[in-house]
């Protein structure tokens, strides 16, 4: 079905904008509301508000020169003011304004000289179009080649073709929240009796209760599928298990120990798995799945472990190698820079995107991780899945805590586990501010580490000086740091260099061939190094909180007490001074991913479409947490008593489905 009266090219921008089907231009929300039912007489005139006044055209005075603008002057029975325009020619001018005729004119009222003015009016039109003005005006998302009118036809258009569909909301939801009829909320929304409520109204309100009642069904559906679904049974038997945690030099914490007994119960269950473990930075997360992975061995079973960066995966392979040497298990790594050396065969396989290679085949695999799994996208997991056996437990890993409302938002199908507690001989990490202006003072303050033979990370957010964005560059910081640290070494690595020089650069840095590492965020995961003790993150105002924290995370790795500085340029903005004062007042991930959301939103927490978050067209996650909250209940007492979707409500309900599409939710929700 298509939309007449809209040209080809004018399509094309559309569809770019909102989407290729009509619905998708139904859900283009308005981003804001202009009332123009203000209509006073100039004498009542308030500067900055919006107003539509009529007004006769009283005469002219052009612009001498470009600099100077062309003024209309028009009055009323109760006084005068001024249209004016710049750039603009004056017969065309003379033309929709006629000296002598009666005009209404609508815009932002502003005062020049103690005289009224109104500077390009968005409408100008002969008297008896009125009515067509004075109404309340939708102001929607544009994109270059389209204008808001072009967008308001369009959507008019398809408004025209919107039959009333069978109702998806039971009658009880719809009763207790006097909610309207969908046919009549889309209605609204793009044709608005009244401004006041604006977000908080019902019609906009049952919309949002729709795009989330639909996701949650989704996800309750899948959630349902899954639990009744064959896995593969992994008994507990203990004796690799065992093996592991006698040879551990550290206590596991309460949290770990928790952890593991939730994981090897699910991988013990007949279902398959699809848990989701959530652990501070330098919490120990890795152990866990190491203890997953040995109850998949002790079953005759391999596990495969992927990663989304090299620096990681090599990071997981050095150290699960290191804790199996004496079990007499073999483990390998599989990256583009690692093309020698792949064993398939192997009880543990470590890998990054190179696992999706065609030539890369798995069998008999009992258990797929996946680390930082934000990072990946929802087709590369349905790939993984796939290459490893759709049977297979899926354990998900994330060092970035989750805000409850996008728990239920994004994983509300999905068992999850939480570590927390940090292990026990791990002191908190001191956190100071610097200004940028006291960089002399912290390098002289850095050489009593360097005499420790403790290491120094140094992030800086660009690779090169850039003239628009002036922070402060890697290989710049690199020459001062080499100039004023002449007798230790100062090495560089960053996302530009090729993987081979990044491992070399890296390893001469554990090594303790590398005193001061500067990079880019580059490091935010993948490195542990308990010998380096100070983070320093340079123009940390540019940074969210979360990747704050995982920066940090690099240090306090050992039992050396540790520090990050957090060095700014001022002025500081309020968020920016919000988010370096929770740095320094807390070490608690979790905590500090509910700051960052209720600072950021949640529609930057995570990008939708590598983090498996849904890309909500109606639905504001801050301001809708209360509506997320009721259409999950609602999507859980449907499940639980039509689990198919086959009673008459049911089929309603996968229209609902249908509208949102949200086949893309399935299939992420299938594979984590």
């Amino acid at each position: 079905m298509t939309i007449k009266g809209i040209g080809p090219k004018n399509a094309k921008i559309i569809e770019r904008l909102c989407g290729k089907y009509i619905v998708d231009l139904l859900f283009h929300k308005p981003a804001a509301y202009i009332d123009r039912r203000n209509s006073p007489k100039i004498i009542d005139l308030e500067e900055g508000s919006i107003a539509t006044v009529v007004v006769k055209i009283d005469s002219h005075t052009p612009a001498f020169n470009r600099r100077m603008p062309y003024r209309v002057n028009v009055s009323d029975d109760s006084g005068q003011m001024s249209i004016v325009y710049f750039n603009l020619r004056g017969p065309y001018i003379k033309k929709i304004l006629p000296i002598g005729s009666t005009r209404v004119i609508s815009g932002k009222i502003e005062k020049f000289n103690d005289l009224y003015q109104i500077t390009h009016p968005h409408h100008v039109v002969d008297i008896k179009n009125l009515d067509s003005v004075k109404k309340i005006e939708c102001v929607y998302p544009l994109t270059a080649g389209v204008t808001s009118k072009i967008i308001q036809k369009s959507i008019n258009s398809a408004l025209s073709m919107v039959d009333e569909l069978p109702e998806w909301i039971p009658a009880k939801v719809l009763e207790r929240n006097k909610w309207p009829s969908w046919k009549d909320s889309i209605y609204q929304m793009h044709n608005p009796k009244d401004v006041k409520e604006n977000d908080d109204n019902k019609y906009i309100e049952r919309l949002v209760f729709d795009e989330l009642f639909s996701q949650q069904l989704t996800i309750r559906l899948i959630k349902n599928k899954i639990s009744h679904k064959n896995g593969i049974s992994l008994p507990k038997k203990n004796k690799l298990s065992k093996q592991l945690r006698d040879q551990l030099k550290f206590q596991l914490t309460g949290d770990q120990e928790t952890t593991i007994e939730e994981i090897s119960n699910d991988q013990e269950g007949s279902s398959k798995m699809l848990r989701l473990l959530q652990g501070d930075v330098g919490s120990g997360k890795t152990i866990v799945a190491l203890f997953a992975m040995m109850q998949c061995i002790e079953n005759n079973k391999r596990s495969v472990l992927m990663a989304p960066t090299e620096i990681l995966a090599e990071q997981h392979f050095n150290t699960i190698k290191e804790f199996i040497s004496d079990l007499n298990l073999t483990c390998s790594l599989i990256t583009s820079s690692n093309k020698n050396n792949h064993n398939f065969e192997a009880d543990i396989i470590i890998g990054t995107h190179a696992l999706f290679q065609q030539k890369v085949t798995f069998e008999n695999i009992g258990l797929v991780v996946i680390d930082e799994q934000h990072k990946f996208g929802v087709h590369q997991r349905i790939l993984l899945n796939e290459k490893a056996g759709n049977s297979c437990d899926i354990l998900l890993m994330t060092a970035t805590p989750i805000p409850r409302t996008m728990e239920l938002a994004a994983y509300g199908d999905m068992d999850i586990s939480k570590i927390s507690e940090k292990p026990k001989n791990r002191k908190e990490i001191i956190t100071k501010s610097i200004n940028i202006s006291k960089i002399n003072q912290l390098k002289e303050s850095l050489t009593k580490i360097l005499n420790k033979k403790q290491k120094i990370y140094w992030v800086c957010p660009l690779i090169d000086e850039s003239e628009k964005l002036q922070l402060q560059s890697v290989n710049s910081r690199v020459n001062d740091l080499k100039k004023y640290y002449s007798s230790n070494n100062v090495g560089l690595v960053h996302g530009q260099m090729s993987q081979e020089e990044k491992n070399d650069v890296m390893s001469k840095f554990k090594d303790n061939k590398i005193d001061i590492l500067v990079a880019t965020s580059v490091i935010e995961v993948g490195i542990d190094d308990p010998d380096a003790t100070v983070m320093i993150i340079e123009n940390s105002e540019r940074y969210g909180l979360s990747q704050l924290h995982q920066l940090r995370g690099r240090v306090g790795r050992g039992n050396v007490q540790s520090t990050c500085i957090l060095l700014f340029e001022g002025p500081l903005t309020e968020n920016a001074k919000r988010r370096l004062k929770v740095m320094k007042e807390t070490n608690d991930g979790f905590l500090i991913a509910e700051e960052d959301l209720d600072i950021r939103g949640a529609g930057e927490i995570l990008g939708s479409k590598q983090s498996g978050i849904p890309n909500f067209r109606l639905s504001n996650l801050d301001k809708h947490k209360h509506i997320l909250e009721e259409a999950r209940g609602v999507a859980m007492d449907i499940v639980k008593e039509d689990p198919d979707l086959k009673k008459s409500a049911g089929k309603a309900q996968r229209t609902l489905l249908h509208l949102f599409r949200n086949q893309v939710a399935i299939d992420y929700l299938k594979t984590g």
